[in-house]
């Protein structure tokens, strides 16, 4: 840790400290909380070396008045979130009324947040679409140039969304108009050029608090192997069904292990589809929403992670799961193999019951070979705050030079 620190003031003496203004597509709100929490990561991140605030608009269609705000500072990033009223009759009118709005509470949160904290020098935009609009308006109307992370399934074949044309049209105008698109996988980044979105890319992936995740050395204590997954939960997505049947069928060959589930999304589903089958709670456990920490705990306290996705980028757990040390068997989907290598797991295909329970099999029987100080490290050095936020800092600056020059 003494050498992580002296690394960071190390670089904080070498680089300019930029203002970035985040506008995200998705970001945590109070309709939302974990919505885009990834999202806030990054910005995190970035803060360690850059000024940092962020503006996210929300339609809520319970709020109390035409527009409430939510002004906040946690770990080095301004917040500001406007909440408007939303028209949800449907019709398209009320559709014009809300696009109005939301471009409304986006000019104010940007000439408060431009008051309270500096012109900003770059936009960091989360997710093309609706965000994405602003940020182009913003570059003409403000002469602000912005980069993209990008985190959208709905670009890769497995999951691959089919927008109207409109929706097309904008989205490739603000990626050609960008400065970088920072994709989270490198497959991600295919998927986005087969489908017309050209720019320069430069791979980012996804960030983890390794403050927080870190391996227990003392875990192995448990009377029976503790398998976790953790998700949102939609079966169509993580495949939690697919997950139970095969526990299913492992509690007929061993009883040394136990699931546990945790998740922010609907847990009934899951608690009756696994009383179908009979997997009482000493097998099965489920868990509900858990702050960071509490994940971060829970990992320490299993043997290993699984994910039966039938389709990802690059899921935050996973590499979540490295960082506490834990091994991971994972679907090889999206861009999950560029970091799951035999020495961090297994990859099987989706929807492959029978791989899936041969996978579990096998690590429960060879947890030992798996090096948790080893995983920690492979984390640290790709995945964490301080990788991440100089990974961002290096193509801020090279953007801001380049439009300085233009």
């Amino acid at each position: 840790m003494v050498y992580l620190c002296a690394n960071i003031r190390s670089y904080n003496m070498k680089v300019k400290r930029h203002r970035i203004l985040f506008l995200s597509s998705w970001y945590p709100n109070r309709t939302n909380p974990t919505d885009g929490n990834f999202n806030e990561k990054f910005a995190e991140a970035a803060a360690i070396y850059n000024d940092v605030a962020a503006i996210h608009v929300v339609a809520d269609k319970d709020a109390r008045a035409p527009f409430e705000t939510d002004f906040y500072t946690r770990a080095g990033v301004k917040t500001y979130i406007w909440y408007f009223r939303k028209c949800s009759s449907g019709s398209v009118l009320s559709k014009m009324i809300n696009g109005f709005k939301y471009l409304r509470y986006y000019l104010k949160a940007y000439r408060l947040a431009r008051k309270e904290c500096g012109k900003p020098q770059l936009l960091h935009l989360n997710v093309l679409l609706p965000a994405g609009a602003m940020a182009l308006l913003f570059r003409y109307i403000f002469a602000l140039p912005y980069v993209i992370s990008e985190h959208w399934t709905g670009y890769l074949p497995a999951n691959e969304v089919k927008q109207p044309a409109p929706a097309r049209w904008i989205s490739r105008l603000i990626a050609r108009k960008a400065g970088t698109i920072m994709p989270v996988t490198h497959n991600l980044k295919e998927a986005m050029i087969i489908r017309g979105f050209y720019n320069r890319y430069e791979v980012v992936p996804n960030v983890v608090d390794v403050k927080y995740f870190y391996p227990e050395q003392n875990t192995g204590q448990n009377s029976k192997k503790i398998i976790l997954h953790v998700s949102h939960l939609k079966d169509e997505h993580k495949n939690v069904s697919g997950i139970l049947r095969v526990i299913k069928k492992l509690s007929e060959q061993r009883k040394d292990f136990e699931l546990k589930i945790v998740g922010d999304g609907e847990l009934k589903p899951h608690v009756s589809f696994s009383k179908e089958l009979n997997l009482n709670s000493d097998i099965v456990s489920f868990h509900g929403t858990m702050s960071t920490q509490e994940i971060a705990e829970t990992m320490q306290s299993s043997d290993m992670f699984v994910l039966f996705s039938n389709y990802e980028n690059l899921p935050c757990v996973i590499i979540e799961a490295f960082a506490a040390g834990l091994p991971v068997i994972s679907t090889d989907v999206g861009g999950i193999r560029e970091h799951l290598t035999p020495d961090k797991g297994r990859l099987i295909a989706a929807r492959d019951e029978q791989a899936l329970l041969d996978a579990i099999n096998n690590m429960l029987d060879n947890l030992t070979s798996y090096n948790k100080d080893a995983l920690h490290k492979y984390a640290s050095e790709n995945f964490s705050y301080e990788r991440i936020g100089e990974r961002f800092t290096e193509i801020y600056t090279s953007v801001i030079n380049k439009e300085s020059i233009v």
